[in-house]
């Protein structure tokens, strides 16, 4: 939680309201996904000139804002656990666009994660409008050594999660007993297979990550749209879906008329059966990722179903 961006100063008590209420819609989205964690000392933020967020939030003085926003927002914002202070090194000081933020407790708590390549976001307050990855300069807290920049990610709407999620891939060099747990939480119009492997690739973990990503960003953010915009004509929606420089494709008339063969394209997912014919090729003679159409038993969304070298055809 970035607290030195609850900056009321110059708004309207309607104004403020609506925006505390945004706030609010956020904060309650996004604390069902994860964990939000806030500086112990987050209400003794100055919001505007001689007010500290305790001021207005708690004791309602000015600026006004409406009750229920204002005690919606207390509610929330008390379940939030408040991160470790006791930290080494810490920074309550931070440059970020150019601009010196002091104190800025949080954000330089995420610069400190950062740091140890554990990236933390910071949500915002909606009137804020710094928004995805920003450098963040400071110097380490304990007085040692010169100033280092990191890039910290801000978000004010949970809609960005997955802009979030998915440079962690690299940026945090994920390993690959950890890659589908972050998956499910990058590309949530998706759902994936236990059975799935990058051992049955031919091609090691790192060789695969990568691309497998692209993939699934891809499939996850376009492919639906692509199906409903050319009336699922393949070819169309292979053209449609080129532009990403990627080969995506159903299997050929000729592979479709062999039931034994395409029974390898049969993935079972919770009791359920899926035909995942649609694949990514990295190359012509090997490696793809096999998934279904949008389907109404998973709600809309795509299996992915099949690592694979190569199936039969």
């Amino acid at each position: 939680m970035d607290e030195s961006s609850f900056d009321f100063r110059g708004l309207t008590e309607e104004r403020l309201t609506d925006l505390l209420n945004d706030f609010s819609d956020v904060l309650d989205t996004v604390s069902e996904q994860r964990t939000v964690a806030v500086s112990p000392y987050w209400i003794e933020t100055e919001c505007v000139e001689g007010r500290e967020l305790y001021d207005v939030l708690y004791e309602g003085e000015a600026p006004k804002v409406g009750r229920d926003a204002r005690l919606r927002m207390v509610r929330l914002m008390d379940r939030c656990p408040a991160w470790d202070t006791d930290l080494p090194g810490l920074p309550d000081r931070v440059e970020l666009g150019g601009v010196t933020q002091d104190p800025a407790w949080s954000i330089g708590y995420a610069w400190w994660r950062t740091r140890q390549r554990h990236h933390v976001g910071c949500l915002v307050f909606a009137s804020e409008a710094r928004r995805g990855w920003q450098p963040v300069g400071a110097k380490d807290g304990t007085g040692q050594g010169l100033p280092e920049t990191a890039e910290v990610f801000f978000l004010g709407e949970d809609s960005a999660l997955p802009e979030f999620w998915r440079p962690l891939f690299s940026r945090e060099d994920v390993a690959e007993p950890d890659f589908l747990d972050l998956a499910r939480d990058a590309f949530t119009g998706l759902v994936f297979a236990d059975s799935l492997s990058f051992r049955k690739f031919d091609g090691s973990y790192a060789q695969m990550r990568d691309w497998v990503v692209k993939i699934l960003a891809v499939v996850n953010d376009h492919f639906a749209e692509a199906l409903a915009a050319h009336a699922g004509q393949p070819h169309a929606v292979q053209a449609e879906l080129g532009r990403f420089g990627l080969d995506l494709s159903p299997e050929s008339p000729n592979t479709r008329s062999k039931p034994g063969i395409m029974k390898q394209r049969d993935v079972d997912h919770d009791g359920e059966t899926y035909r995942c014919e649609w694949h990514g090729k990295k190359e012509r003679h090997r490696n793809r990722v096999h998934f279904s159409l949008p389907e109404q038993r998973l709600d809309g969304r795509m299996l992915i179903g099949i690592f694979t070298d190569h199936l039969d055809t």
